[in-house]
């Protein structure tokens, strides 16, 4: 790899330009060849440390290491001394000493950057509360692989503007020099910092973002059209508020009879049918969800092998 390999992946603008696509033509080749690699990280470890529930992202990591050759440890807060006292710092430098790599899924992503700077082995963000790093890189490659390009295509996205899937989306949009719309409510736009951010990057990859309210406005140019759960796992008591909020937000046949013939739906899943997404769209011919999902695969094996590897070299 000739782009530059950060020590940990907490966010999708972690990664260079140049870095990423490099991420994304390895995770080609992996699903192409599943196994590959198998013989390059052979008798290594990796920890997955996870707060949070979860389908895609567990499987995908355990999967991925398996295919690398190596083990996928599933640590659950209350099975480590993480739930009984024992401090962030101390515990991810005893993992270290053990581990190849740390993926962790969390609440606060406070607490990713304190496992990165405990950490001497890499820290793999696999979703806390601002940030899906794994998810977006799954999305790029899906897009990839639908339309060929990634420079100059448009998407949008509806609904939620603070969910930690729409900042590392607009993160690797930025990235790749795609064009993205946010249709968000009032009260739900997206941090200024983050947008202030991806518009730097923007500025030198030929992207944009641009922000509405009105989701057909939004679809007009949209290649791709992203939605997403209204009610995360983390924001349950807000549940009536968001769902009256986000109502006009959902995708379904009607809004995409404003998109291009050629738009496709995404969402990232869990999905709740019938709220921020119709079954019909869900299921249809439009969809690439479910390559999405697939993809989660050979992304986490791309990311795995690099990280790891770079590591090794450094440490060598």
């Amino acid at each position: 790899m000739t782009g530059k390999v950060p020590d940990d992946l907490l966010r999708v603008s972690d990664l260079a330009p140049q870095t990423l696509v490099e991420l994304l033509d390895l995770a080609v080749g992996m699903k192409q060849e599943p196994l590959g690699w198998e013989r390059d990280l052979r008798g290594g470890a990796i920890g997955c440390v996870f707060e949070k529930p979860s389908t895609r992202t567990r499987v995908s990591l355990a999967v991925a290491a398996h295919r690398l050759g190596m083990a996928a440890i599933v640590l659950n807060r209350g099975e480590l001394q993480l739930g009984h006292g024992e401090s962030v710092g101390d515990t991810v430098r005893v993992l270290s000493s053990y581990l190849d790599a740390i993926t962790v899924r969390t609440f606060d992503h406070a607490v990713v950057e304190q496992m990165a700077d405990a950490a001497s082995v890499p820290v793999i963000n696999a979703l806390s509360n601002t940030h899906h790093p794994c998810q977006s890189l799954a999305d790029l490659l899906t897009l990839r692989e639908h339309f060929g390009t990634l420079a100059g295509m448009t998407a949008a996205f509806i609904g939620d503007g603070t969910s930690n899937t729409c900042n590392s989306f607009l993160a690797a949009c930025a990235a790749s020099g795609m064009h993205l719309t946010i249709a968000a409510p009032p009260g739900y736009e997206t941090d200024e910092d983050i947008l202030e951010e991806a518009r730097s990057l923007m500025a030198q990859t030929g992207g944009s973002v641009s922000l509405t309210t009105e989701p057909i406005e939004a679809v007009g140019a949209a290649q791709a059209v992203y939605a997403e759960v209204w009610v995360p796992m983390d924001k349950g008591h807000e549940r009536e508020e968001r769902t009256e909020r986000l109502a006009a937000y959902r995708v379904d046949d009607a809004l995409l009879a404003h998109a291009p013939r050629e738009a496709v739906a995404m969402h990232c899943l869990p999905a709740t049918r019938g709220q921020e997404i119709t079954s019909e769209v869900l299921d249809g011919p439009r969809s690439l969800v479910w390559r999405q999902a697939q993809n989660r695969l050979p992304t986490a094996q791309a990311v795995l092998h690099t990280f790891i590897t770079t590591a090794r070299r450094c440490t060598a």
